[in-house]
């Protein structure tokens, strides 16, 4: 076989390579909410936390939860020192919640090591290579996500 020919791959090992992705994920977010003594649920809040500030009621909608279990929920992690809750600058009675800065502190090492690591190995890519890894990934979440919604 030529050295520069491309080697053959078969679409069922993107959909395999996409369940390794999926179960690294799902292990490094245990890892994470141990570390934060927080539940999963807890921990999706704090992903949506660390990207934006969010009302109450965006957290529900995004965790498919009452109103009433993301009041609970935010109490645990302000308890925690991971969020906080502060009014809202555009709505005088509505609040916002915030990421503290001991969440960045706390869980910072173990996401920020993980895109060092992408970024890294994403760097020995050339921009063609980058392009279709980026397409690619967004055809998995696109797919994920049309599931959610069928």
């Amino acid at each position: 076989m030529n050295a520069d020919a491309v080697q053959e791959t078969e679409p069922s090992e993107l959909v395999a390579a996409c369940r390794r992705l999926y179960a690294s994920i799902d292990k490094l977010d245990a890892k994470a909410a141990t570390v934060a003594g927080v539940s999963r649920n807890d921990l999706r809040c704090l992903n949506i936390l660390a990207e934006r500030p969010a009302k109450p009621g965006q957290i529900a909608d995004e965790l498919n939860l009452t109103t009433g279990s993301v009041t609970t929920l935010l109490d645990r992690l302000e308890r925690a020192g991971l969020a906080r809750r502060d009014r809202d600058p555009n709505d005088r009675r509505g609040v916002l919640v915030h990421p503290t800065e001991h969440l960045f502190t706390l869980l910072g090492p173990i996401y920020s090591s993980v895109a060092r690591e992408v970024m890294r190995i994403a760097a020995a890519y050339d921009p063609v290579e980058r392009r279709e890894a980026v397409k690619h990934l967004s055809d998995a979440c696109s797919a994920y996500e049309s599931a959610i919604d069928s």
